[in-house]
């Protein structure tokens, strides 16, 4: 049965919520799994999680599209933020995981709505492993699977890739720049949203993708069983908060 990652949806919510705060018309868009898990993620924040929307296609070309196109045309959006989002192989068309599994029936074909969008408006893509939609602008700086043999890079591209160590942070700092930019510091992600979402995304049934929740996997206590990316929520809370730091510092130098 597909299950969500907790990298990726925190983030999502965090900057979608920051983003609307600074009066953009933000909609959410992923598969029904992972959407359950945008949708506590909204609730923990007190958000409205009315502007989730499922996308509904199997891996068939006709199918995938017509989808997309449904979704574009229902929401019109100037812009797509993509984070996390598992993309299909330049190499094979298939959506391989670091090890090089193929993975297909774990993630549904979303990042054809990158695909379909290009050019008609500005797709920025986060990544922090090189198979996720939107870095292909990079493909020919990211390394093979862990395997040594299969080609796991993105096939999709995007205008602006973000690289980031977890792409929920990525996600974060999008937002937190634009609101940096316009000096409303107070609406950057803080420390707490982050511990609660990302709590949310576990209670919801999101695992940790690193020991995929098993403490077999977690190294001797190595890596966290409970947050992203093998660390516990508080690390990633901290991060946030060197991350709002950071941009009140570059702020007062005029780098931004």
């Amino acid at each position: 049965m597909p299950v969500a990652e907790t990298d990726g949806p925190p983030g999502a919510v965090l900057a979608g919520e920051t983003l609307r705060k600074l009066s953009y018309h933000v909609s959410y868009v992923a598969d029904p799994v992972t959407c359950n898990v945008l949708r506590a993620c909204l609730k923990s924040i007190a958000a409205d999680d009315h502007c989730v929307h499922e996308f509904y296609a199997r891996h068939d070309e006709e199918e995938q599209i017509a989808e997309a196109h449904r979704l574009i045309n229902l929401l019109k959006p100037k812009a797509m933020i993509a984070g996390e989002l598992c993309s299909r192989s330049w190499n094979d068309g298939i959506r391989h995981n670091m090890k090089g599994k193929n993975i297909n029936d774990w993630n549904p074909p979303v990042d054809e709505m990158l695909v379909q969008f290009k050019g008609r408006g500005i797709i920025i893509a986060v990544g922090d492993g090189g198979n996720e939609a939107g870095m292909a602008n990079l493909k020919d700086n990211i390394p093979l699977a862990s395997d040594g043999k299969t080609i796991m890079a993105s096939g999709v591209y995007s205008d602006i890739p973000v690289t980031s160590w977890n792409s929920n942070l990525g996600l974060q700092a999008v937002a937190s720049i634009a609101a940096a930019i316009e000096s409303r510091f107070e609406l950057i992600p803080t420390a707490d949203q982050v511990i609660k979402t990302i709590e949310a995304a576990l209670d919801a049934g999101a695992v940790e993708g690193v020991t995929q929740g098993k403490q077999e996997n977690s190294l001797n206590g190595s890596y966290a069983t409970r947050g992203v990316d093998g660390f516990a929520p508080y690390v990633h809370a901290a991060d946030q908060d060197k991350l709002k730091s950071t941009l009140i510092q570059m702020k007062i130098k005029a780098m931004l």
